[in-house]
C-alpha cells in the first residue's frame, strides 16, 4: 500500500513570513496540530506545531502577534515522496517520534500529509502501534 492511498491531500498551509498568530488559528480551524510551512513555489521548508509555538514562543515569554513562523517552526520537515509505502511512513513517524508525515511531490512540493490517524483508518492498522509507541515514549 502506497502513502497516497491513505495521504490527506490539500493540506492547509503556511509561509516562514506570516505572523506566528496565523498558525494556531489555521489548526484551530482545520482542527490540527501542525501545519506545514511552504515558499512561493509550494516547496515544504518547515512544520509549524502547536508544540513550536507554546514552548518555543509563548513560554520564552514572546507574543505570537509579533513573531514569524520562520523563527520557531521545525526545520527541515521530515518528509516523504508520494510513491513511499505506508511501512515507509510508518517507520518515519517511529524513527522522528511525530504523529504527521508531509508527502511532497518529486519536486519537494507540498502535495499532502499523512497523520497517525490515517494509519487507523486504512488497512495499515498495523503499522499505527509501531508509531504509536514511539511517539508516545518520553524523549
Amino acid at each position: 500500500m502506497q502513502a497516497s492511498e491513505i495521504m490527506t491531500t490539500h493540506p492547509r498551509c503556511c509561509s516562514a513570513r506570516d505572523s506566528l498568530q496565523g498558525a494556531p488559528k489555521i489548526m484551530l480551524e482545520a482542527d490540527i496540530g501542525e501545519v506545514p510551512v511552504v515558499d512561493e513555489q509550494q516547496k515544504l521548508v518547515g512544520i509549524i506545531t502547536d508544540r513550536d509555538i507554546v514552548v518555543r514562543c509563548v513560554a520564552a515569554g514572546e507574543s505570537p502577534d509579533t513573531c514569524v513562523v520562520d523563527a520557531y517552526m521545525t526545520a527541515p520537515a521530515v518528509s516523504l515522496t508520494q510513491d513511499a509505502s505506508v511501512e515507509d511512513v510508518a517507520n518515519a513517524m517511529a524513527q522522528a517520534a511525530v504523529r504527521r508525515i508531509p508527502i511532497t511531490d518529486k519536486e519537494g512540493r507540498l502535495c499532502s500529509i499523512v497523520a497517525q490517524a490515517d494509519l487507523e483508518h486504512s488497512a495499515a492498522r498495523s503499522q499505527k502501534e509501531k508509531v504509536s509507541q514511539r511517539v508516545s515514549t518520553p524523549h
